[in-house]
């Protein structure tokens, strides 16, 4: 019988979930999900910094975050203007502004980590497939979905040879695992920073605000990612209260008076300079299109148990 998850939604009781020694990403009977077991997916999960705490946590996710410090945010908003340029140099509808939400992060990392040209006309659904199968709520057919495109993702990656990738293999030290965290980057970026594209440009249009204004406030009261867990790794007590080992505990990072869009503790993301430098880039070469008001006037959430993306759609007469 599955144990009810234990709710944290306090500043303090956030900080000392995300900190706590006996709870981690993952289930203790579960490293993998079972789903992914005997799929090409199963490795990437396993080597994903984001889904380990054992003793070589550390040290990888330095690694990634030194990679990642090397760029700096001007040239991220650089390279970020380049590619919103080629993915809409003109009018968008609805559905190609939704799409063009999650192309551009996708898009920045693939012109950095080196993905061949001829691959990146499919690369944005190979990747929102192996999103499906690595966030929390995943069907089984999404997750069936997902071990595919995890295949062909690292396929892609194989042959990578983008200056954040060379720079990844140097400071990891180990191609394979520089691979997993590659891909891994696309799953971390994917739908946190369309989420805070589309929900930007749904503030500015409300309030009439610039938009480094919109997005440090979608940060601070409506995080894309507003939630995360952890389990207990054995018997153990978070507030006072009592944890059966695997018991789930899910984690609001929007509490009252404190944001933790960007996690904390050791699991932070180190990409939080990218995410808004790219969001604020993306945001920019749209005002240049002039898009209408109509263009926002209809959208529905992304299906997701911890990710707020709006999805825009034109609206049937």
């Amino acid at each position: 019988m599955a144990l009810c998850p234990f709710s944290v939604a306090t500043p303090q009781a956030v900080r000392a979930a995300l900190t706590h020694a006996d709870l981690g990403v993952r289930p203790p009977h579960e490293p993998v999900p079972t789903l992914l077991l005997a799929t090409p997916a199963q490795p990437l999960f396993a080597a994903l910094v984001r889904m380990r705490d054992d003793a070589g946590h550390t040290e990888l996710k330095a690694a990634i975050s030194t990679a990642l410090a090397s760029f700096s945010d001007s040239e991220i908003y650089q390279l970020a203007t380049r590619v919103a340029q080629s993915l809409a140099p003109g009018m968008l509808n609805a559905e190609q502004l939704t799409r063009f939400s999650y192309a551009l992060p996708i898009g920045v990392l693939a012109e950095l980590l080196g993905v061949a040209y001829q691959e990146r006309t499919v690369l944005v659904d190979n990747v929102l497939d192996f999103v499906r199968c690595i966030a929390p709520g995943g069907s089984e057919q999404q997750m069936a979905s997902g071990a595919i495109a995890a295949g062909k993702l690292h396929e892609w990656l194989r042959a990578a040879d983008g200056p954040l990738f060379i720079r990844l293999c140097q400071h990891i030290g180990d191609r394979t695992v520089a691979i997993a965290n590659a891909i891994g980057l696309f799953f971390q970026a994917c739908e946190g920073t369309a989420g805070l594209l589309g929900q930007t440009l749904l503030l500015m249009q409300e309030r009439h605000i610039a938009a480094k204004e919109g997005i440090s406030s979608v940060l601070q009261h409506t995080p894309p990612i507003y939630s995360t867990r952890r389990f207990a790794l054995r018997a153990t007590e978070l507030g006072g209260e009592p944890l059966t080992i695997g018991q789930a505990v899910l984690i609001s990072l929007q509490t009252e008076g404190e944001s933790f869009a960007f996690g904390y503790g050791s699991h932070r993301c180190p990409g939080a300079g990218w995410a808004q430098a790219i969001a604020l880039s993306g945001i920019h070469h749209l005002l240049t299109l002039k898009i209408e008001p109509e263009l926002l006037a209809h959208f529905r959430w992304r299906v997701s148990q911890n990710a707020r993306v709006p999805e825009f759609f034109t609206a049937e007469e």
